[in-house]
């Protein structure tokens, strides 16, 4: 019970801290105002308003002051960022989809994966609100990852060509595509893919992007929402498949390979 207790109080916290910084990121301004200010009136959110996913319950998504709309993707995010830091300690806690030998250092393994899908989070958002991926966001993400990995004796030679391999893989694209298939922040991911999964399963996670950002091109096309010249949020789907081999890695190459 204290453990879920703790996982409560980290998920919280990571939703409030994510989401205000995803959002005020695109703007360098926002970051002059007060932690939570409305966009309009900027008058600060104080109290339980600074809550995630409470604070947006409680103002019925408007500013006190001057009722402007507060966006709807606050408590959206605050809660999906809440509930995979949850889904991750119940995780670990019951044994479900782990590495193996991860009982030994199960807290670091723990801390790993959630600040690997922090940083996954914050690029499936960006660049599917802003078609962007910033370097402020995977660079970072890049030092956590390599150092958390090899502490925990994962081999360095994976993780070195899984960065290398996608690293070229990406940039062959952009090259032959003039930018058109892809963006520089899609380079950048690949690395951070890599120094998340290694080799196998950095390239695994790609394929799985692929798949799914194809499927969801289809649909949007025959929906008549996208037209085939239409850009596709590629960081968005990279973030899905990094995402799925962190938890069901092991699974799916048992079952493929």
């Amino acid at each position: 019970m204290i453990t879920y207790f703790i996982a409560a109080i980290v998920g919280l916290i990571a939703a409030g801290v994510i989401t205000g910084g995803v959002f005020r990121a695109h703007d360098e301004w926002r970051w002059m105002r007060p932690k939570r200010a409305c966009l309009k009136c900027e008058l600060p959110r104080g109290g339980a308003d600074l809550l995630p996913v409470i604070g947006s319950v409680l103002t019925t998504l408007r500013c006190r002051s001057c009722k402007a709309h507060i966006a709807w993707q606050y408590p959206v995010i605050e809660a999906v960022i809440f509930l995979l830091v949850l889904f991750h300690f119940w995780r670990y806690i019951n044994g479900m989809w782990v590495p193996d030998g991860s009982d030994i250092h199960m807290w670091l393994w723990l801390t790993r994966d959630i600040l690997f899908t922090l940083f996954l989070v914050i690029v499936f958002v960006y660049d599917f609100k802003y078609s962007l991926i910033l370097d402020r966001y995977t660079v970072p993400g890049i030092i956590v990852a390599l150092g958390i990995n090899l502490a925990l004796g994962i081999n360095w030679f994976t993780l070195v060509a899984g960065m290398f391999i996608l690293l070229m893989f990406f940039l062959a694209q952009y090259a032959l595509s003039g930018g058109r298939l892809l963006g520089a922040g899609d380079i950048r991911m690949g690395i951070l893919m890599g120094a998340m999964l290694g080799f196998v399963d950095g390239i695994s996670a790609m394929l799985i992007a692929y798949v799914v950002g194809a499927i969801y091109a289809m649909i949007a096309i025959a929906l008549g929402r996208h037209k085939m010249s239409d850009h596709v949020p590629f960081g968005t789907f990279l973030s899905i498949g990094t995402f799925t081999m962190i938890v069901w890695g092991k699974q799916l190459l048992e079952l493929f390979l």
